[in-house]
């Protein structure tokens, strides 16, 4: 190789160098000091809170900012699902939330655990409107339960999907789910007080499209006045057992 080719290496070493110097110089200079934190998705947080979670103020460089770390702090918080950062360059940030949110109340004690979609407890309340959520009972439950705490994760998430398979419609007629934790089996009481014996998720689609015979059996035994349904065992595969008070 000869002196003038190396000399070319040579230099075309040194202007990547001083890229590189230039652009790691830039890249910390003040031009991108942030000046302007938003934050996005609050319903219940505010904004104070947020940012002393993610415990960040202006003046900080863009790029230093640790972002794992950030949104596992204000995840901390029992209100909050899911955090995701945003650099909006030069000088901006921005903290989007995804607040938890009521899906089910649980009977507690003297009150009513309030649990998101992943059986979280967000809430403790003594009195609520049940119109628009779905009540769970369960054979056992903590002694105690703190804010921010899962429960009974794993019959929530059967009973969601139970909930999920049904139709909207169908949803409006149910009064409560039981979760019976020895055989992790489901229990459904519909608002005529029928018993659901669903048992446990298997053949899913298939029980839940029986709630349509179902809420017709109870339309027209009530429009006769002659009996009622004491309850239905969908438990096993087959034709349903149907019992029905004399």
């Amino acid at each position: 190789m000869g002196n003038s080719r190396r000399f070319k290496i040579f230099q075309i070493a040194i202007l990547i160098l001083v890229f590189f110097i230039s652009a790691y110089l830039f890249m910390h200079s003040a031009f991108f000091k942030v000046d302007k934190i938003s934050i996005s998705g609050m319903e219940k947080l505010t904004r104070k809170e947020v940012i002393q979670l993610a415990a960040i103020t202006t003046g900080v460089n863009i790029f230093k900012i640790d972002e794992q770390l950030l949104c596992r702090s204000v995840e901390m918080h029992p209100l909050v699902k899911k955090t995701k950062l945003i650099r909006h360059l030069p000088r901006t940030i921005e903290i989007q939330v995804e607040e938890r949110k009521i899906w089910a109340l649980l009977p507690f004690k003297d009150m009513f655990l309030c649990i998101d979609n992943e059986g979280v407890c967000i809430d403790k309340i003594n009195s609520f409107s049940f119109a628009n959520y779905p009540i769970i009972t369960m054979d056992t439950l903590p002694e105690r339960v703190n804010i921010g705490q899962p429960v009974q994760t794993e019959g929530i998430s059967q009973i969601i999907k139970v909930w999920e398979a049904l139709s909207p419609e169908n949803r409006q007629k149910i009064s409560d789910f039981h979760y019976i934790n020895s055989n992790k089996e489901i229990v459904i009481y519909t608002d005529q007080g029928t018993q659901v014996k669903f048992g446990n998720i298997e053949r899913l689609v298939e029980k839940a499209e029986f709630f349509n015979q179902l809420f017709k059996m109870e339309d027209d035994l009530r429009k006769k006045g002659v009996e009622e349904l004491e309850y239905i065992d969908l438990r096993f595969k087959g034709q349903p057992v149907v019992k029905t008070r004399a």
